[in-house]
């Protein structure tokens, strides 16, 4: 492969990243980056495969993304993404594996999104609460497997009608 074709399969987001981490196997000069700076998960990847650090010049498409946003704070920065956070808190299963997984620790600000389903709510309350996740307990008591298990753990929830 001559350097024009080189140049034209990688400048696509998509190639851009198969081409760095499969064929040069390092990463790329920068302003080849910006290409892969255009996708979210491209971007991901790129940092966690080949650069196995973090990406900033990608963080603004990740941070767009749930997903990808969750992802990288857990698998490439090991910490928090402020950034991403927004994006997380709109989709309740990523909120609650940014709280298990990425903090550790409570994310009030995708509790709205956890709290629609009985399964996320459920489980943030045993794995990340550790206690009545009252939000929550609506979705629960609508269903049958999750509201009987609550019920036995957390004795009189808040929404529960008896």
């Amino acid at each position: 492969m001559n350097a024009k074709e080189a140049y034209e399969y990688a400048s696509r987001s998509k190639a851009s990243f198969y081409y760095a981490e499969n064929v040069l196997k390092e990463p790329f000069p920068e302003w080849f980056g910006k290409l892969i700076a255009k996708s979210a998960g491209y971007s991901c990847q790129y940092a966690r495969n080949v650069l196995e650090a973090p990406f900033p010049l990608g963080e603004v498409a990740i941070a767009r993304s749930a997903e990808w946003s969750c992802q990288y704070a857990r698998y490439v920065l090991k910490a928090p993404f402020k950034l991403g956070e927004k994006a997380i808190a709109k989709n309740g299963g990523w909120s609650y594996t940014y709280a298990r997984n990425v903090l550790e620790a409570p994310f009030p600000l995708g509790e709205v999104a956890i709290a629609r389903s009985a399964y996320y709510s459920y489980h943030y309350a045993i794995d990340v609460l550790d206690a009545h996740f009252p939000l929550g307990e609506a979705a629960i008591a609508k269903d049958a497997k999750y509201s009987k298990d609550y019920r036995r753990l957390f004795p009189n929830p808040a929404f529960f009608k008896y």
